[in-house]
């Protein structure tokens, strides 16, 4: 009821939560990076369609025609797809241009066009243009020459169309029929901006369906053939494939994983239960996410899915753990810890992505480490509950995974030489992973589409191959005073032969200062005496070519009108000009944009360019590095974060420096083979699978941990504990590689990279722990017990033998306890009563064999045999987890000492009898007659034990102090 109190109320705030799917929030934050992320939010420059239309040879006449009805087509059938089509230039449009600028004069006008000016003023020059004015009247098209010649006789409004031309890329087109085409004829180009931004591939896919159907259709009935391309066309065929891509591997995964799984715990609902923790842990995180933020990255949760991997592992290994041992209390006993241990290291690890500056980076750590803590404390309550463990029987029955993890990798010396050898060539390698900062490459490009690409690139040439410079404000007076500035310079630099072209506004749209400024200059030029001077000269050369004195009345009052500046919207009235493909204004944030080309990309340029205040350059290499950022160097950083506050974890549950340092050092090894892998193979990291490489450590981290908590039970218990441990890892490795790993035969290269990076993870993972950590506990525990010795301990390095250590043997004694979770009890009880050993053992002589009745631990018969090595104990212990404690000591493979739960066949051999405590009832009779018949000497511990019986046996009392009695038999 709980539980599904849980899921219904979760679910109701899980499903409440906004999600976010901007892709620039995967980036990392800084000033750069926020700016950029601003002008591309506000700025669509990225999703225009470009359409050609083309001829095999020149025919502007059939090109006009195509593109005529296909801009018919469009508008008639695909309105609400599209916000508007460029490329056809209306006759009234060039009137309305001409007349905005005529009206507006002096805001067109720069200081090299008033030296131009003042030359027309000149007697002669005046004669001249009305010449050839005149002349021009009286030819065929005098009509349209009439209205511009009596309006402006000097042609000064063609000074300030000028400035208009800068608005174009380059000169390689050409208006005929009112459309744009290349000077050869034989290209038309159209610019459609669609309705919804290139991330709407639902709503794009069917627009372009239909624009294919169109143009299809005019193709098969036209001589001239249209093709286009845009960045929607990417968008749709990278959705497409990576639906296509889950949609097969992880169907095929998902259903061998289903099969692998119910043939293994030979139950049909296990595959359901151990994706229930995972689903409750990815609830539980959404569920508080939407309570801290109320929104969260989408991307987010799509990495963080894949990164759900981990959190199958717990079920996987409580599973595994129950299924080879049914019995609820010993499995909480044996998992409990290490899942939790496992679970608080991977969520820390996760949470080091709060270190970097990207906000769906952040989302992404506190749902991972939500998420496995989370489904770590579910599948510890929710298994034992629903999961019915195997009777005996069943469990004799071993598989192919039981029989994998039965084995000691570590005992392969091939094997562990090919790991070291992997280790060694990683230490020379990992260092050259290189770092693609080209984020193009991740995108999926079918062949036809870049061919379009080509083609529109080859026939618009610096159209479609440009730079952009942006220049940014709070507001828009601020974003066009900084471009105004900016055209100067990139002015400057077509001069020099740096810049092989630009377009900007910065001549045209004029922020309010330099309007003002420029309507100063207009009146400050025209002072009365030259405005009177060009009249009179004006009249007398007009009248002796026929003209009236009235003629020029429109021009003598514009230079007399009192201009005032105007506002942006007044520009964009002018609809021919698309000023919005330049403009672009939010509250708080205003971008101008600006284009340059190169004949080769002059990163110096541009760098020159963005230093000044408030403009910053976008061109597709430069723009993949700002937005990077030093991605790959912050996750460097990310990663010796994960590792210190891991190592702080695992301190804080080991409590001890050794084993933090055994958990932790597979760690680095994987890294330095995984990232030597890589650097020998060629693949390179990216903003994906860096980011997935979180996901490698977590997985590796749960691996050493498991490894570590095996080796650490079978050295305390001396049963082999490893098979269990390694066939949950197996089995986890299996879901892995069957999971995210089948993404390698995936079409999408984002999807591969992730999965290359994951499967080479893994396996190394996997192959470390199973081999060198493994290789390290045998040789650093297991070979040192077998050889009587203590574990290794840096203590043991630093410490020194004194008189103190040769009276009392306190490190080599408790050297058989440490890293056993029975090492403080022992300690303690060491401690305590070291003074009554050491005296005990002063009662023993050399070469006498003793029979003793055992202490907690076997720390009384391990001190004894320590401090008495030429002497042999036989040690009776009826209490199982006692007497496993003590057989599993170090000094119990020693010859001179045998515990045991059965009496010795003889104990004629035994003359001295140690009574540590008092024994039950059914020893008692069996110890009074054996020490009847055969002792020589007793010794007594407990107060608890009746000894009078001993004295009408005739044994004396030689000593009898600190809770210590000795009786020896009297001849």
């Amino acid at each position: 009821m709980l539980l599904l109190l849980f899921v219904l109320v979760g679910g109701y705030f899980a499903f409440k939560i906004q999600l976010e799917e901007d892709i620039t929030k995967l980036i990392p934050s800084g000033e750069k990076q926020n700016v950029l992320r601003k002008v591309l939010y506000n700025t669509d420059f990225s999703d225009k369609l470009i359409i050609a239309v083309s001829s095999e040879e020149k025919n502007p006449e059939a090109l006009t025609k195509f593109a005529s009805q296909l801009t018919d087509s469009l508008n008639r059938e695909l309105p609400q797809y599209i916000t508007k089509i460029q490329g056809e230039i209306p006759d009234e449009g060039i009137l309305e241009v001409y007349d905005f600028v005529y009206q507006n004069l002096p805001l067109f006008l720069n200081a090299r066009d008033y030296e131009e000016i003042n030359s027309r003023l000149q007697e002669d020059s005046i004669q001249e243009r009305l010449e050839s004015s005149y002349r021009d009247l009286i030819s065929p098209t005098g009509f349209v020459t009439k209205q511009f010649l009596f309006k402006d006789p000097l042609s000064i409004t063609s000074l300030g169309l000028q400035k208009l031309q800068e608005l174009q890329v380059d000169d390689n087109f050409k208006i005929y029929n009112n459309y744009l085409l290349t000077k050869d004829e034989q290209h038309l180009l159209l610019f459609i901006t669609p309705e919804y931004p290139a991330s709407e591939t639902k709503n794009n896919e069917v627009f372009i369906e239909q624009l294919d159907q169109i143009i299809s259709d005019l193709n098969n009935t036209s001589e001239v053939k249209a093709e286009y391309f845009g960045g929607v066309l990417y968008a749709i065929a990278n959705a497409k494939q990576i639906k296509s891509d889950i949609q097969l591997t992880l169907s095929i995964a998902f259903s061998i994983l289903l099969i692998l799984l119910i043939l293994f715990y030979r139950r049909i609902y296990v595959p359901l239960l151990l994706f229930l923790p995972s689903l409750l842990g990815a609830l539980t995180a959404i569920t508080l996410l939407y309570f801290i933020k109320g929104s969260v990255s989408a991307i987010s949760l799509g990495i963080g899915a894949i990164l759900l991997g981990i959190s199958l592992d717990y079920a996987l290994h409580i599973l595994t753990h129950f299924r080879n041992n049914a019995d609820v209390k010993t499995l909480y006993q044996e998992v409990s810890k290490l899942i939790l241990m496992s679970s608080f290291t991977t969520a820390i690890a996760f949470l080091c992505l709060l270190f970097l500056e990207s906000e769906a980076l952040n989302d992404l750590g506190i749902f991972a480490a939500v998420s496995v803590v989370t489904a770590s404390v579910f599948a510890l309550i929710l298994i034992p509950q629903f999961y019915n463990p195997p009777n005996d029987e069943e469990n004799e029955k071993s598989n192919w995974i039981d029989k994998l993890a039965a084995q000691r990798f570590y005992l392969n010396k091939v094997l562990v030489g090919f790991v070291l050898l992997l280790f060694l060539g990683g230490l020379f390698f990992f260092t050259k992973v290189g770092f693609s900062e080209d984020i193009s490459k991740l995108n999926y490009e079918p062949e036809s589409i870049k061919k379009a690409e080509e083609n529109i690139k080859r026939i618009s040439g610096d159209a479609a191959n440009t730079t952009y410079l942006v220049s940014y404000g709070k507001d828009i007076d601020e974003a066009l005073s900084r471009n105004n500035e900016l055209y100067l310079d990139l002015r400057t630099l077509k001069e020099d032969g740096q810049v092989k072209s630009f377009s900007s506004i910065g001549g045209v749209v004029l922020s309010t200062d330099k309007q003002t400024e420029r309507i100063e200059t207009w009146e400050e030029f025209w002072s009365d005496s030259k405005k009177e001077n060009l009249k009179n000269n004006l009249l007398r050369e007009s009248s002796e070519l026929g003209f009236k004195a009235a003629s020029f009345n429109q021009f003598y009052e514009q230079l007399n009108k009192n201009f005032n500046g105007i506002f942006l919207d007044d520009y964009r009235d002018v609809s021919t000009l698309y000023l919005d493909d330049f403009i672009n204004r939010s509250p708080g944030f205003s971008a101008v944009t600006s284009t340059l080309s190169f004949d080769k990309i002059n990163s110096e340029v541009l760098q020159e360019l963005e230093e000044k205040q408030g403009i910053i350059a976008i061109d597709r290499k430069q723009m993949n590095q700002d937005f990077l950022g030093d991605l790959k160097g912050e996750f460097n950083q990310l990663i010796l974060f994960s590792l210190i506050a891991v190592f702080i974890v695992l301190l804080f549950f080991y409590r001890n420096l050794l084993l933090s340092l055994l958990t932790l050092l597979p760690i680095a090894i994987t890294w330095i083979i995984a990232l030597g892998i890589m650097a020998v193979l060629g693949i390179e990291f990216n903003i994906l699978n860096i980011i997935i490489s979180t996901f490698i450590f977590g997985l590796g981290l749960d691996y050493s941990i498991f490894i570590t908590n095996a080796c650490l039970k079978e050295y305390e218990t001396g049963k082999p504990a490893l098979k269990t441990y390694q066939a949950s890892i197996l089995l986890s490795v299996l879901t892995t590689l069957l999971g995210i790993g089948a993404l390698v035969f995936a079409k999408h290269p984002a999807l591969q990279s992730v999965s290359v990076v994951s499967v080479i993870g893994v396996l190394t993972a996997v192959l470390v722990a199973f081999v060198l950590q493994t290789k390290l506990f045998d040789l650093l525990f297991f070979r040192r017990k077998l050889a009587q010795k203590a574990p290794f301990s840096f203590y043991s390095l630093i410490k020194k033998s004194g008189s103190k250590e040769q009276l009392y043997l306190k490190n080599a004694l408790l050297g058989n306890y440490r890293y056993k979770s029975v090492y403080s009890a022992a300690k303690k009880e060491f401690i305590q009563n070291r003074e009554r050993y050491l005296k005990v053992s002063g009662f023993i002589n050399p070469g006498e064999k003793i029979f003793m009745l055992n202490s907690n631990y076997g720390i009384l018969p391990v001190f004894l045999s320590l401090k008495n090595p030429e002497n042999k104990f036989f040690v009776l212990d009826t209490n199982k987890e006692n007497r496993k404690i003590s057989n599993n000591t170090g000094q119990s493979n020693a010859e001179n000492i045998n515990f045991s739960k059965e009496w010795p066949e003889d104990l004629k051999k035994y003359p001295v009898f140690i009574i540590s405590k008092k024994p039950s009832e059914e020893i008692t009779s069996t110890l009074k007659e054996n020490i009847t018949r055969y002792a020589e000497k007793v010794i007594i511990l407990s107060s608890e034990y009746e000894n009078r019986w001993l004295i009408d046996l005739n044994f004396e009392i030689i000593y009898r102090q600190n809770n210590i009695l000795v009786l020896k038999r009297m001849d």
